[in-house]
Formats: structure tokens, sequence, C-alpha cells
């Protein structure tokens, strides 16, 4: 099978946690097959502004879903598609946040709000990824007057997430989980295999064409998408089970592994 495009989630997939980019050897490897004209697409939960060059270890991509198919890039970074969070959804949220003091973030187009309990979404952050310089303080709860965001992110026991449907279910708010306890939270229309379809539209190519790799349960609905999708090792059991194949570790660079493997034979 020629495929076209090389689909990559950036989180335990590309980098892994803790490390701030992509190690050389993985990023060489995706350099290495776009050279040969495969194209490289992002799909990740992060927004554009948190998908740079460094963090993919300079690694130019074609095309980026980002805020899990909320928006759509171009290579230049232009804007090809984005969806909104409603005011409706968005004040919900703050307002169930506020009430227990759960941790609370939304996705902008240029950086991470912390509308709840700043210090501890900043901490967490910066833990998990290596660096908190996207994540702001926004508890004075104005940055949308700018613009709405794309989605949000939050820190809340599982069980709450029940108790947040039961109140507010009608709005269709999907809470993805990045771990137990840690969400993606997005409307109920948007995930990454929506966003590739809206990216496919525009390109031509078919979901047969397409590599995807990724570890999470955000991940799930590309890896049934994709003609050909692996599930790194570190990845979810749910991620592991919905894969056509299962990779190496983030630790062990399966991204590369399998480049080199589908590529640069």
């Amino acid at each position: 099978m020629q495929y076209k495009a090389i689909v990559l989630d950036v989180d335990g997939t590309l980098v892994a946690h803790g490390e701030p980019s992509a190690r050389p050897a993985v990023a060489a490897a995706v350099k290495a097959a776009q050279k040969k004209g495969v194209k490289v697409v992002i799909a990740s939960g992060r927004t554009s502004f948190a998908i740079e060059p460094q963090i993919l270890g300079g690694i130019k991509p074609d095309y980026m879903i980002c805020a899990n198919g909320a928006q759509i890039l171009d290579g230049q970074g232009r804007l090809l598609y984005s969806q909104d969070l409603t005011a409706e959804e968005m004040y919900a949220l703050v307002d169930f946040f506020e009430d227990f003091d759960y941790p609370l973030a939304f996705n902008f187009t240029d950086n991470y709000y912390v509308y709840v309990e700043y210090k501890a979404m900043w901490e967490f952050y910066k833990k998990a990824t290596g660096h908190g310089e996207y994540v702001l303080d926004g508890e004075d709860q104005d940055r949308h007057l700018e613009s709405m965001p794309f989605g949000a992110f939050a820190i809340l026991p599982p069980e709450q997430v029940e108790k947040f449907q039961e109140k507010y279910g009608y709005l269709g708010l999907k809470f993805v989980p990045y771990r137990p306890g840690y969400y993606d939270v997005m409307q109920a229309d948007v995930d990454k295999a929506r966003g590739m379809e809206r990216l496919m539209e525009l390109t031509g190519w078919t979901a047969e064409e397409l590599v995807f790799m990724g570890d999470n349960e955000n991940d799930i609905a590309m890896m049934q998408l994709a003609g050909c999708s692996y599930c790194m090792a570190n990845g979810s059991e749910k991620a592991r089970a919905a894969a056509k194949h299962i990779a190496p570790s983030v630790q062990e660079e399966g991204v590369r592994q399998v480049v080199e493997q589908l590529f640069l034979q």
C-alpha cells in the first residue's frame, strides 16, 4: 500500500512525557520520510501555538489538526477550519468547576488561560510536558471577551464527571481522559477523526492512504479511521485495543522504528 501521509499524536507518541521535544533520531526519521514525499500531519489535543518546531524536534508538518480536531492549519500556520465552544458551554464549565475549585483551562488561539485554580494547572502542565510557558493565569475570566476558546482541559475526580453530566448533559460535552482524573473537554462532534475527515476533503486523501500513531483515548476514533494505525506500547488499554498494530513505546522511539519500517527501507 502506498501511504500518502503519516499522522502523529504529540504527547506520549512523538514526544515522551516529561521531555521537552521529540528526540533527534525520531525527528530525523520523520523528516527523512517527508523528503521522500510522505506528508506529515500532527494531530494533537494541543492548540497550534503549543506545537512549535522546537517541540517537534524541528519537524515542519504539512498540516496540523489541533485542539482534538477543533482547529486545522496548513504548514504555513494558516487556519483552514475552526470550531469554538459556545458561551453556554463555556459558562457551564466555569460554574461547575468554581463550585468545587477544580482546575480548568481553556484553549484559546494564543495560550491556555486557566480560569479556575491556575497554580495547580500550571504545575501539572509543567510536570507533564516539561514546560509551562503557554499556561497563563486567566482567573480574571475575561479572555473569552476577545474570542471564544476551542476547547478545555480539566482536572477533576472521575466520579465528578458524572455529576457534571447529570447537570449539564444536555450540552453534549465530552470528557476524554488524558489519564484518569485529567480530561480534554470538547463538543460532541469534535475529535481528531472528524478533523482528519475535513482535511481529507481538502487534500483528496482516502483513509486507506493514512498511517496514524497515537497513545490515548482521544486517539481512538483516528485509529479506527486510518487504514494503518498504531498504538504505542505505552498507550492506554482502550487505545491499544482500537489500533490495528502496536508500536514500541515512546521511550523506545517507536515512531522512529515504524517510520523506518514503512517508509525508509
